[in-house]
């Protein structure tokens, strides 16, 4: 008994020394996350204090809120400033109504262009297939401004100039290269032999596509729509050269209020409540469709 009671000892002392690691290794966890979400939060709600605050400058917003300078006159700007009389919307209720119809017009013809190309390169084969595959990954070498002068002449050409819904060509099309090799490496995972049942069973191509191989894509379908809809919101340069004040989208207003040339606009808190009023539909897509973006991601990256 006396033998085996240094044995004890040093295994008692080990496990506690093991606790105390698992608790130290615990607490630096829950630090970082604690610190991580100081990093995130922090600068949230100091611009929800600079949109509550009156005046003009943001070196008025304190660092702690002080409710006794509270307004909600920057909001009141934003749903009743109206630069031409007789509008139905203020400017940027009008704005934000052309970016959200834009938005959601893209993501239809993203979802729409990149599944059916996406099952043609995963279920088809023809001629020149590799060779298309590879230009697509070398169109996403180069940005889309840098076709700008291109696009104005096109646009100016086809009479598409000053009009926002049009915007969804170059959109859609920039989309296409990128989806595709998400949704045909997902695509790709589906097995061959389910589409062979099918066809035994007389389904025809379109069949197979609308039954069966879209509602098993839902969940990278659902990370694309996201990605379709959250792109249109902050582009600046595009609709900066092809459209004019009178049919801006809600990046152009925003960043009229940013800048001290425009001295009738610039305000930078009139800004701040801007940008919490913008971030509302895209905070609200991306926590109902958080579950398609995570296994999304996923799938692309490792069906692929």
């Amino acid at each position: 008994m006396n033998e085996n009671r240094p044995l004890t000892l040093v295994k008692g002392r080990q496990t506690q020394a093991a606790l105390m690691r698992n608790t130290i290794l615990r607490f630096l966890q829950y630090l970082w996350l604690v610190l991580t979400c100081l990093v995130v939060l922090v600068p949230i709600l100091w611009m929800i204090t600079a949109s509550l605050t009156k005046g003009k400058l943001l070196s008025g917003v304190p660092l702690i809120p002080d409710f006794s300078k509270f307004s909600l006159e920057h909001y009141q700007y934003l749903f009743t400033y109206k630069s031409q009389s007789g509008a139905p919307y203020s400017d940027f209720v009008a704005a934000f109504l052309r970016s959200l119809q834009i938005a959601i017009v893209n993501t239809f013809a993203v979802v729409l262009l990149t599944t059916i190309t996406g099952f043609v390169f995963s279920r088809f084969k023809f001629r020149g297939k590799k060779s298309i595959l590879v230009s697509f990954l070398l169109l996403q070498m180069f940005p889309s401004f840098m076709g700008m002068i291109a696009l104005f002449m096109i646009y100016r050409t086809f009479g598409w100039l000053n009009k926002p819904i049009y915007l969804v060509f170059i959109y859609a099309a920039g989309a296409i290269p990128y989806n595709t090799y998400l949704i045909r490496g997902y695509m790709r995972s589906i097995p061959l032999s389910i589409d062979e049942a099918a066809i035994i069973d007389g389904a025809s191509k379109t069949q197979i596509f609308t039954r069966i191989v879209l509602p098993l894509s839902t969940p990278i379908i659902g990370f694309i729509a996201v990605n379709a809809f959250m792109a249109p919101w902050m582009d600046y340069m595009l609709p900066n050269q092809l459209l004019n004040m009178q049919n801006q989208t809600v990046a152009i207003f925003l960043y009229r209020l940013t800048d001290p040339l425009i001295t009738l606009y610039y305000n930078p808190l009139n800004f701040m409540a801007g940008a919490l009023v913008l971030a509302a539909p895209i905070t609200l897509v991306q926590f109902y469709m958080q579950r398609f973006i995570v296994y999304g991601m996923a799938s692309g990256a490792e069906k692929g």
